[in-house]
């Protein structure tokens, strides 16, 4: 991790990540791919749903408010195999999304997207008899996003040679819209995200010669697109097929317009930049020592968490930053680490709370040339400024920029607590100070 020095009036500060106390949990089993992503949604009971696959298997597993992970149960079993699933929240229940083909019986007629529903909580599933789009785009092959519509109609999204397409509900009679066709061949990872005024935005990695780059388009309630395709700032640069399998993309609570992940840069993709789609910038977080694995989660509150892997073989970290409500700013970044034994960051998903995020992260462990994908839960961090008078020393304790009031300040054998302005100040000459408060990782500086 690598630390940044800052000069604040006559104290000279050594600044480095908190670090959260993480326990990894396994969620999925052993012995899966590399390019495994799994699948999230988080429905009103607070409970996270995760669908994940191996073999012939598409198997789901909850993950209780309190952070339990529960057992897998079978979404089907005995498939010709499965690609990554795209879970969604539905009236009544929750629906998967995914591309298989079921047997190599040419009549089965669920050889494409397919979907099954869950009206208890994931514990059985019905599945939809036959493709729910029309043939002839590839979806067997390729990965899934989905969302739903406040009107309750589920968009879905994935890409092939032949288009990178959105299709709207479940008849198959309804058209696919390719959005890749007009910027030239190939698309990638789309991912796609609606907001609460029924709006949608699909994302995703174009390595078109005259159009490369991160894209993002409105979606209409009919799959078509809206308006035009935007690219985000400063991955023109990019080539081939982007670093991730699902475009990460979220809508802001609120209205708050769509914001899409990535980690930019060529040949190495080290710059971990979030974006505002439409906006002439992007916001730069990190810069990490290899190609970064980056993922996106939106709160309920406005707020937005951003999370991405750093680090060289066999010294794999994941860390991850809260904005603010107006997502105009980032707190401190929380160092999560990884599973015990981690070469490898493959890839990652989060879902967000009101108070904390749940991290899923594919690691390669030991000898595997793929991995398994395991959960934490971390708290946002809190950032710990300081400014040096007269042996006296102020101490500022921030959240994405907004003081935290009530933190205790712990420095040389004193402790005090924040004010209004997040400010406390004491007696302190050098050496290391604390800032903690209820609901965050606890902040350190060196001061010298």
């Amino acid at each position: 991790m690598k630390t940044l020095i800052l000069a604040a009036a006559l104290v000279l500060v050594a600044v480095s990540a908190p670090v959260a106390d993480a326990a990894w949990r396994q969620v999925t089993a052993s012995g899966g791919a590399s390019i495994d992503q799994v699948g999230l949604v988080r429905t009103s009971d607070r409970v996270l749903h995760v669908a994940w696959h191996k073999g012939g298997d598409l198997l789901h597993t909850a993950i209780g408010p309190r952070g339990r992970v529960g057992a897998a149960s079978p979404i089907q079993s005995g498939w010709t195999g499965h690609m990554d699933a795209a879970l969604t929240a539905v009236p009544g229940g929750i629906r998967v999304v995914w591309g298989a083909i079921r047997t190599i019986d040419p009549n089965d007629p669920n050889r494409d997207l397919n979907t099954a529903l869950s009206t208890d909580g994931g514990t059985s599933w019905q599945l939809t008899p036959g493709s729910i789009i029309p043939g002839g785009a590839q979806a067997y092959g390729s990965d899934a996003s989905a969302t739903t519509l406040p009107n309750g109609t589920v968009l879905q999204a994935w890409a092939g040679t032949l288009g990178t397409w959105v299709h709207s509900g479940f008849d198959p009679a309804k058209p696919n819209f390719d959005y890749q066709g007009a910027l030239g061949p190939y698309g990638y990872g789309p991912g796609i995200a609606s907001d609460a005024g029924g709006r949608a935005m699909m994302a995703w990695f174009s390595s078109a010669a005259g159009r490369p780059g991160v894209v993002a388009q409105g979606v209409h309630a009919d799959g078509s697109p809206s308006g035009p395709a935007m690219t985000m700032p400063g991955s023109q640069v990019m080539v081939g097929g982007g670093t991730v399998s699902k475009t990460p993309i979220v809508a802001r609570a609120r209205n708050g317009g769509f914001y899409v992940a990535y980690a930019l840069g060529y040949p190495t993709a080290n710059r971990v930049r979030v974006w505002r789609v439409g906006a002439g910038a992007a916001r730069l977080l990190a810069r990490t020592d290899a190609n970064s694995q980056v993922t996106l989660a939106a709160d309920g509150q406005g707020r937005i968490w951003a999370v991405w892997s750093d680090g060289t073989f066999g010294e794999t970290h994941v860390l991850a930053a809260r904005s603010n409500r107006e997502a105009t700013e980032f707190g401190a970044p929380v160092d999560a680490g990884a599973v015990r034994g981690a070469h490898s960051t493959y890839s990652l998903d989060a879902s967000a709370t009101s108070s904390a995020l749940d991290i899923l992260a594919l690691f390669g462990t030991g000898n595997e040339s793929g991995g398994a994908t395991y959960a934490a839960r971390i708290e946002p961090g809190l950032t710990l400024n300081a400014r040096k008078r007269s042996g006296r020393v102020t101490f500022t304790v921030t959240d994405a920029g907004d003081a935290v009031r009530g933190a205790i300040v712990r420095a040389g054998g004193r402790s005090g607590r924040t004010d209004r302005q997040g400010r406390v100040t004491l007696r302190f000459r050098r050496g290391t100070a604390t800032a903690s408060a209820p609901g965050y990782t606890p902040a350190t500086r060196r001061v010298r």
